[in-house]
């Protein structure tokens, strides 16, 4: 059945009856969707805490959720890092949108889904004839992208689809800030109405596109990238470890990293 309980149902923005440690969570994703956050860079949870208003416990609950899917990987006593854009992640995310997203087409939504799925599609489908400012869309696919998903009965494949696809589009919006490569909206209200009527063909015509055009766009950036798409963070210092100083510039420059994937 349709829950619109689920965690899974809306990627909504945190309200009132979230706990600390759930507002914090969703915050901290969509700043790591949005790359106001960016890949790649390392953080703090006292930084976290500071910049986005909660507290150390709400945040460390946060980021051990992030840790644990994948979004964040622990960096010694500097805190944390956000998972790097790089050549191998775009390729696993491609990888993975072939195994997950065909499970969509597997079985026909429940008709209250199908009927949510069909007014949302018209509702984003108008938002985007208006022309909203770019956080807009961003929200808005998001959101009907975890309605699109609930047609997964399984709630594992459900949640990692989910997962795969949002840093889908945190991969877009890092290739539009690095390269100025922008996209057109998703075809997202079309693949709505395609999974609310059970119409296979067409749902799969549409999500081949959707992977066609992402590995098109991470094609063109690896070609023009000489470097990792997003910087690797560079390691802390030993302990007792004097910094060298470039003396060509005076700078006393980080040590090299050894981290991250070179396009």
């Amino acid at each position: 059945m349709y829950d619109k309980q689920s965690p899974f149902s809306v990627n909504r923005l945190p309200g009132p009856r979230d706990s600390l440690s759930d507002s914090a969570h969703a915050t901290l994703r969509a700043a790591i969707i949005d790359c106001q956050i960016a890949p790649g860079q390392a953080v703090s949870e006292a930084e976290l805490s500071a910049r986005f208003a909660f507290g150390l416990a709400a945040v460390r609950a946060a980021v051990m959720r992030l840790t644990a899917s994948g979004w964040i990987a622990p960096d010694g006593r500097r805190g944390s890092v956000i998972l790097p854009v790089s050549a191998a992640h775009l390729a696993d995310l491609s990888v993975s949108r072939q195994c997950l997203e065909p499970a969509l087409i597997h079985h026909a939504p429940p008709s209250d889904l199908g009927a949510e799925l069909r007014l949302r599609a018209a509702v984003h489908h108008a938002a985007t004839l208006q022309g909203p400012g770019r956080q807009a869309p961003l929200h808005q696919e998001r959101d009907l992208m975890g309605l699109i998903a609930l047609a997964v009965a399984a709630p594992r494949i459900r949640a990692w689809l989910i997962d795969t696809w949002e840093l889908c589009l945190r991969a877009d919006r890092h290739l539009e800030q690095s390269f100025g490569m922008s996209r057109d909206a998703l075809p997202l209200p079309a693949l709505a109405v395609a999974v609310a009527d059970g119409d296979a063909p067409e749902a799969t015509a549409l999500l081949e596109r959707m992977r066609h055009d992402f590995d098109l766009r991470a094609s063109r950036a690896l070609a023009r990238s000489a470097v990792p798409l997003s910087p690797a963070p560079a390691p802390a210092p030993r302990r007792g470890a004097a910094p060298s100083t470039d003396h060509r510039s005076g700078t006393t420059p980080g040590p090299r990293s050894t981290k991250g994937d070179p396009a």
